[in-house]
């Protein structure tokens, strides 16, 4: 497993916390339209799927989420939600080919290197069926660092990430951007990407 193991440990060692920002959060609407985008009744891969909030609303709604993260501590309270254990594993493990219907990155790919993420973008295209939606969200900013508690981020502005799905045969479909307080007690301002394979 090649995920950033400072980052794991933060997740690890402040799981309860998490769970209960998660808990205080609001539905989210880009997983609504995250599902309207979806053909028929598809298997979705939730990478990175945290305590599972996701996945079970994608079950909720008809369709066959796929957890996967690196995370033990979110593994098993996902396990506990979800009623059945996700994939500990990190993303470039991801190896499936044109298995998904749909990719679910909700804050999960800004903890990649980025040297690494146009990799594992290629990755995530294999992995997707022809016609799949894929969604990722990161925040927004420049370069690399550690925030306060001690996780890696990488941070981007739009045209950057554009450069880079260009690359790695994506194109944005519906482009969204807010501002949060995470785990960290900081708001930031981040971006979102609805984006489709390349034919």
């Amino acid at each position: 497993m090649s995920a950033d193991q400072k980052t794991l440990d933060v997740y690890d060692k402040y799981i309860s916390d998490y769970k209960k920002l998660i808990s205080k959060e609001l539905k989210d609407a880009n997983l609504d339209i995250f599902m309207k985008m979806i053909e028929g009744e598809g298997k979705v891969l939730d990478l990175g799927c945290g305590t599972g909030t996701a996945s079970l609303e994608l079950l909720k709604n008809g369709f066959a989420p796929f957890p996967v993260d690196a995370s033990l501590e979110m593994i098993k309270v996902a396990e506990v939600l979800l009623g059945n254990k996700p994939r500990q594993i990190s993303f470039d493990e991801i190896d499936e080919h044109e298995f998904y219907d749909a990719i679910w990155a909700n804050f999960s790919l800004l903890h990649v290197k980025k040297n690494k993420f146009g990799e594992i973008l290629k990755r995530l295209f294999f992995a997707l069926k022809e016609r799949g939606v894929l969604f990722f969200s990161l925040k927004r900013g420049e370069g690399e660092s550690r925030d306060n508690l001690g996780r890696f981020y990488s941070y981007y502005e739009k045209s950057e990430i554009e450069k880079i799905l260009e690359k790695a045969c994506f194109r944005t479909k519906k482009y969204c951007e807010g501002a949060s307080i995470g785990l960290a007690g900081k708001k930031e301002n981040w971006m979102g990407f609805f984006c489709e394979k390349i034919r």
